[in-house]
């Protein structure tokens, strides 16, 4: 490494012109030369950690974990956009599916409610048809209770008399 000799009032000159960025390539080399040696005065060693950094970063960047590290990203952009098409994919697939099945469901409503007769007079004689189906079972099923109700009424007498004898 190459020492650079210099007073602490040229040190304190070049740094004045490198902050209003005044500062030649050349200079800048001579400061990043003079702060990473060991003859910095005690005053200025605060200024190390700037240009120790940068020259650092610059040996870094043939460093194959930093490859590794700035390949990743391009691997999650990939995946990020492998996703965004999943996630497009899956809300036209929900539209389409509520659509058709709104569709689907209208029809069956429509054939529910619709008229199925041309005549009138069929759709009455079948609808007294129908209701008196309905009547005939509901009174089998009312006999069947009173039956069911004598049965039981029975059973208890006969217990009865068995517990008094």
């Amino acid at each position: 490494m190459i020492e650079v000799k210099m007073t602490t009032e040229q040190i304190n000159r070049l740094l004045e012109k490198y902050w209003a960025g005044d500062t030649s390539l050349e200079e800048e080399s001579t400061l990043k030369t003079l702060f990473s040696g060991n003859s910095v005065p005690e005053e200025l060693r605060k200024y190390i950690p700037l240009f120790s950094w940068t020259t650092n970063q610059l040996q870094l960047t043939g460093n194959s974990v930093l490859k590794t590290e700035l390949s990743k990203p391009a691997v999650h952009i990939q995946w990020y956009s492998f996703l965004k098409i999943a996630a497009s994919f899956l809300l036209a697939l929900t539209l389409g599916i509520g659509i058709y099945t709104h569709y689907q469901q209208e029809k069956f409503l429509d054939r529910i409610f619709s008229e199925t007769y041309s005549n009138p007079e069929d759709a009455l004689q079948q609808t007294k048809d129908v209701i008196g189906k309905v009547s005939t079972i509901l009174n089998l099923a009312k006999e069947k209770r009173i039956e069911a109700q004598k049965l039981d009424s029975m059973e208890d007498t006969n217990e009865n008399d068995t517990v008094a004898r």
